[in-house]
């Protein structure tokens, strides 16, 4: 997890453990920009858009007031509170530490963009009060100041002490409505019985209105219910995804990410439980019957699962990176 997010985003998990995380997403088009650039304070950016910058701070005093520029403008929507939103990342202290130059966390260094709900407090404030309202495509370089940070805790466990001022560069790449939803065309002639009974509007929250007569499956059993058109899902990628889980049994519904905001998975992981998502594309929904599972005991790198009765998802899939 990022350094960042000072509390984790929703976590949502499902019976087969492989739905864990952290309108349609906006994203700028393809943004290839070269930029160099040297902040009004003093900082100096070079690299591209999408690529792992190299940041040099001048030799005065850290800043002591929260800051933002733009060195590089996207051209894509702005960014709003309480969208889950993709970006490219790296940040290091103002100061050096052992004489060397601290950076402390980069999503580049990762491998992968990060995602997060912004403008809740689920990261620090400092990027809560400096990315709500920029355009994606945009790189921007942020000085925060430990009152927008860690505070005078600081954060150990990274070499961020309570006096050290960060400073982040940043590439917004792609934000999603809380209700972000699968826009793609309804599928016809399902099957009759053996699915349970769900509000099916494509662009719309569905509901499982019922799951009276629907038998427990002994693996994990995926319908396609509606066909998407954006691109096709990867399984190598991170998947954006929306979901509804009711437990079979009774229908109570169980988890929901709607309203509160997507949540990022692997794709290979969704895959394993959602295969007919296998050659979709973007703006896909799926109906999933899970099966039950046993209870599972602590291990040294997993906590104790509890048993798990089966399950129904509704996962729309609304986008990737």
């Amino acid at each position: 997890m990022h350094c960042a997010v000072r509390r984790l985003v929703l976590v949502i998990a499902v019976s087969s453990g492989v739905l864990t995380g952290c309108g349609m997403g906006s994203k700028p088009g393809s943004p290839t920009r070269a930029a160099t650039a040297t902040t009004t304070i003093g900082v100096a950016v070079s690299g591209a858009f999408g690529t792992p910058p190299k940041v040099t701070v001048p030799a005065s005093a850290a800043p002591v007031t929260l800051s933002r520029q733009v060195i590089d403008q996207g051209t894509g929507r702005v960014v709003a509170k309480g969208d889950t939103l993709i970006v490219n990342y790296l940040g290091q202290t103002w100061a050096a530490k052992n004489g060397k130059v601290h950076v402390f966390d980069s999503s580049f260094a990762h491998g992968a963009p990060t995602a997060f709900v912004i403008g809740g407090g689920k990261v620090i404030p400092g990027w809560d009060k400096t990315l709500v309202g920029e355009r994606l495509g945009s790189r921007l370089v942020l000085t925060v100041p430990p009152t927008d940070g860690y505070g005078t805790g600081g954060q150990s466990s990274a070499g961020i002490s309570g006096t050290d001022t960060l400073v982040f560069v940043v590439d917004l790449i792609a934000a999603y409505k809380p209700n972000a939803s699968a826009p793609g065309s309804v599928v016809k002639n399902l099957p009759v019985g053996s699915l349970p009974r769900i509000t099916n509007v494509a662009g719309r929250k569905p509901e499982i209105l019922s799951t009276v007569g629907v038998r427990a499956p002994t693996e994990p059993v995926s319908t396609l219910v509606v066909a998407g058109s954006g691109a096709s899902i990867d399984a190598a990628r991170m998947l954006v995804l929306q979901f509804v889980q009711t437990d079979l049994a009774t229908g109570t519904k169980t988890q929901a990410t709607w309203g509160q905001g997507p949540q990022t998975v692997p794709g290979k992981n969704i895959l394993k439980i959602a295969d007919k998502l296998t050659g979709q594309r973007i703006g896909s929904r799926v109906i999933v019957l899970l099966p039950a599972t046993a209870a599972t005991p602590a291990t040294s790198t997993q906590p104790a699962q509890p048993a798990v009765s089966p399950q129904v998802l509704v996962i729309d899939v609304v986008g990737q990176f």
